[in-house]
């Protein structure tokens, strides 16, 4: 007899009698696992986290669109420093600003100096200059009115693409400088 996985026995009773019993194994049926019911609240709790994190991030980001970029003065030297300048001898008539916002961080200003002194500040500026055809070598575009210079990258701690500084020739001993800083 050819049994797999099974036991036999042979049992010879006293009739002559022949008995056969075959025995299988017991397998164990595992209990029924208890039900996870934590799981579920889990899972509720997270989408909940989630959903909540969204609506806060989306709310702000609705108030940030509704107030619109948040401009506030500076001092000049403040925003000179940023962009690794040094705000000229003599300068007066200082307005500048900072405006931060979804769109970036850039700064403004205005500020009156010397006339005499416009033109050599504006070549010791530090930067990558933006060479436009036919300026000199120093890049500061000389014009009836006054002057002009565009710096790229300027070394300071504002992260600003490009400053452009205008010059504009008030009287014969004042000149109004007003830059602005663009973040691409």
């Amino acid at each position: 007899m050819q049994t797999t996985g099974m036991k036999s026995w042979t049992i010879r009773g006293g009739l002559s009698h022949t008995f056969s019993v075959s025995i299988a194994p017991v397998i164990p049926v595992p209990a029924p696992r208890p039900k996870r019911r934590k799981v579920p609240w889990l899972i509720a709790l997270a989408v909940t986290v989630a959903l909540g994190g969204l609506a806060y991030f989306f709310t702000g980001l609705e108030n940030a669109v509704d107030e619109g970029p948040r401009e506030r003065p500076i001092a000049c030297s403040e925003a000179m420093y940023a962009m690794g300048w040094v705000l000229p001898d003599h300068a007066s008539g200082q307005r500048c600003t900072e405006l931060s916002g979804l769109a970036g961080h850039t700064q403004s200003g205005t500020f009156r100096m010397p006339r005499a002194d416009a033109s050599p500040w504006l070549a010791s500026l530090p930067g990558e200059r933006n060479r436009p055809d036919g300026v000199g070598s120093d890049s500061v575009v000389e014009q009836k009115e006054g002057l002009a210079l565009g710096i790229l990258r300027p070394p300071g701690s504002l992260e600003a693409d490009e400053v452009r500084v205008d010059v504009r020739w008030e009287d014969e001993d004042t000149a109004v400088v007003t830059f602005e800083t663009f973040d691409y």
